[in-house]
């Protein structure tokens, strides 16, 4: 294996997610500041385009493999939540004597509930990976809760920069643009796929939809546009199910699902609104992104939030839309606040680790 200072193991986007666009543009972030690694894409997906430093691997577990018996890097930087690979990448570091840094882009599962072998490697790794940089204080506080000692832990929110490219702006379907330019109001939401948490939709698109259909009857005298970016269907089922409630709302006009595997902030920074409803959540990187763009953000208060988020009780429907209605009524005075807000690029954060455990 070539000699570099870092390795960055996790996926590049495509696919388009919060994990992938992180890597991505810390990888940028990096390479601009001269400091030298490569990443390990995991994602098994092909790239048609050329990117600096990177490697993509079909099997992670092979590789790592290989990496037992040569490995000639400083840091290894694991993005993903596979504890039985980060049991590995322990034993890696521990032969070759290097820094193994972890970010836990979530913490949702119950490390109680695993079974035996999977507890184990929970409990090696926690004793033995160098570092963990947790993406908001829910999941420092998780690793603190099952023995994680406090002070080998780092709380970087995974937000990065976006550097405005007009190149982006020609990835989003012209489908996107002209719907957009049709309505008086547009908002915007998004999702890497269909999934649920506690047996409910996790990121909330049914409250989505009855937002929707209120703000429509709020507003008659206004068009209203939905925007919400769903780049993998996930369970088909119910995204078969929510768009029959869609028709059956009579919000067909109103209300644009967009499956394609395209960059957020671009549809960000045509938005008057953005939000997240989500029932459990990390941080809500996209949130930073539509405040970084001055967009006034709208997001369920299941975790800390960006400075500058409006906050509504979880799952609750009627909080929800009083807030969006009260944005709308509201609209000049809420985005000056919001432009206001400095958010801030974390990627200095995550070199400045980098730099304390060498």
């Amino acid at each position: 294996m070539k000699k570099k200072k870092v390795i960055i193991i996790g996926p590049y986007p495509p696919p388009i997610g919060g994990i992938s666009v992180h890597i991505a543009r810390l990888s940028r972030y990096l390479r601009e500041c001269g400091f030298k690694y490569t990443v390990i894409d995991e994602s098994k997906e092909i790239k048609n385009f050329v990117i600096p430093n990177y490697e993509q691997v079909n099997n992670l577990r092979v590789w790592i493999g290989k990496s037992i018996f040569s490995c000639k890097n400083s840091i290894i930087h694991y993005h993903s939540r596979n504890w039985y690979d980060m049991f590995l990448f322990c034993l890696v570091s521990k032969i070759h004597r290097l820094k193994l840094i972890v970010t836990l882009h979530s913490f949702r599962e119950e490390p109680s509930k695993f079974n035996l072998f999977k507890k184990l490697s929970f409990k090696y790794c926690i004793r033995n990976v160098t570092h963990f940089i947790a993406v908001g204080e829910n999941e420092k506080d998780k690793l603190v809760r099952y023995k994680c000692d406090i002070n080998k832990i780092s709380v970087i929110p995974a937000f990065i920069v976006p550097r405005y490219d007009i190149k982006d702006d020609k990835l989003i379907p012209n489908l996107v643009w002209n719907y957009m330019k049709g309505n008086d109001i547009n908002i915007s939401a998004n999702a890497f796929k269909i999934s649920f948490y506690n047996k409910e939709d996790l990121y909330g698109i049914d409250m989505c939809i009855n937002l929707c259909y209120r703000l429509k009857k709020e507003y008659k005298n206004k068009k209203i546009g939905f925007v919400f970016c769903l780049p993998e269907i996930g369970d088909h089922n119910y995204f078969e199910k929510v768009k029959k409630e869609i028709k059956k709302k009579n919000i067909e006009n109103s209300f644009l699902f967009v499956n394609e595997r395209i960059p957020l902030y671009p549809v960000l920074r045509k938005s008057d609104i953005f939000i997240r409803p989500t029932n459990t959540d990390s941080y809500g990187v996209s949130i930073a992104e539509a405040i970084y763009y001055d967009i006034p953000s709208i997001a369920s208060d299941v975790c800390d939030r960006p400075q500058g988020t409006i906050l509504f009780k979880s799952r609750d429907q009627e909080d929800l839309e009083e807030k969006v209605i009260d944005v709308i009524n509201n609209y000049e005075q809420y985005k000056a606040k919001v432009e206001e807000v400095q958010i801030k690029d974390y990627a200095e954060d995550v070199l400045e680790a980098y730099k304390c455990v060498l």
